[in-house]
């Protein structure tokens, strides 16, 4: 047993070390520390996994059944937007687990804040009525509940209480101080795309979540390819154009030479 640990803290030492000769030991203690984290956040979602298999037959009583408060079906006053980065993987893969455990699906709106045309959600507006810096909403998820704005750690805690039970106990969270929960989950946003990746904005999960864009899927695909097709044309004509009039240009130097 002993042997065995010993050889654990060797492979863990040799590995941090190959780490740290590769991309500094400053990004090497960053990597381990967003590492720890996100293990952490892995296990309270296993658990809160395991939690809501276990009951959803509980869920599907009348005295179980969870509502979401104030309600979202209907005539809408009461207002739910996510405003995450369309092109972060860990932004949309978070969003599409979100999505299938919330309480009522249609009562949140999800946008990317890159997305400035969105039929559902003016970003633009949404920035101007809370005061919202474009940069901020690079570094940080936003949500938008009734007329209150929750930025980052705060905000995915508020987005779980949406969610089926037991996800609402994320709002334990909020035992931990608000400097060291925003700066946890500043650590990790800072890091998401070079652990994650990221995507094209046109291919962010909240861009399937429209019903008129299913029933005209066939539609906007051909819009968007003709769009491209469009794109590529216009630059290749001004490619030609540029190449001809440089080559004037070198002919009328040549004619004063």
């Amino acid at each position: 047993m002993v042997s065995l640990s010993f050889s654990v803290v060797v492979l863990l030492v040799g590995a941090f070390v190959t780490l740290a000769v590769k991309r500094g030991h400053v990004q090497a203690w960053t990597d381990v520390f967003v590492g720890a984290i996100l293990s952490v956040l892995l296990l309270i979602v296993l658990v809160f996994e395991f939690l809501r298999l276990i009951t959803w037959p509980l869920s599907k009583t009348v005295l179980f059944r969870r509502k979401l408060i104030p309600p979202g079906s209907g005539p809408r006053k009461y207002r739910r937007i996510v405003v995450f980065d369309g092109i972060c993987v860990l932004c949309n893969r978070f969003g599409a687990f979100v999505y299938s455990r919330l309480l009522e699906q249609s009562a949140v709106d999800w946008v990317p804040f890159q997305d400035k045309l969105n039929e559902h959600v003016n970003v633009d507006e949404l920035m101007k009525e809370f005061d919202i810096e474009p940069n901020a909403l690079q570094d940080r998820i936003c949500a938008v509940s009734g007329n209150k704005l929750f930025w980052g750690a705060d905000a995915v805690i508020e987005i779980c209480q949406w969610c089926v039970w037991p996800y609402p106990l994320a709002s334990l969270g909020l035992l931990v101080p608000y400097p060291m929960r925003d700066a946890l989950y500043r650590t990790v946003a800072a890091e998401r795309y070079k652990w994650f990746g990221t995507q094209p904005l046109d291919q962010n999960f909240a861009k399937y979540l429209c019903p008129y864009y299913y029933m005209n899927k066939k539609a906007f695909d051909e819009k968007e390819k003709k769009r491209a097709l469009e794109a590529a044309l216009k630059a290749e004509k001004q490619r030609k154009e540029d190449a001809s009039k440089s080559k004037k240009d070198q002919e009328s130097r040549k004619k004063t030479d």
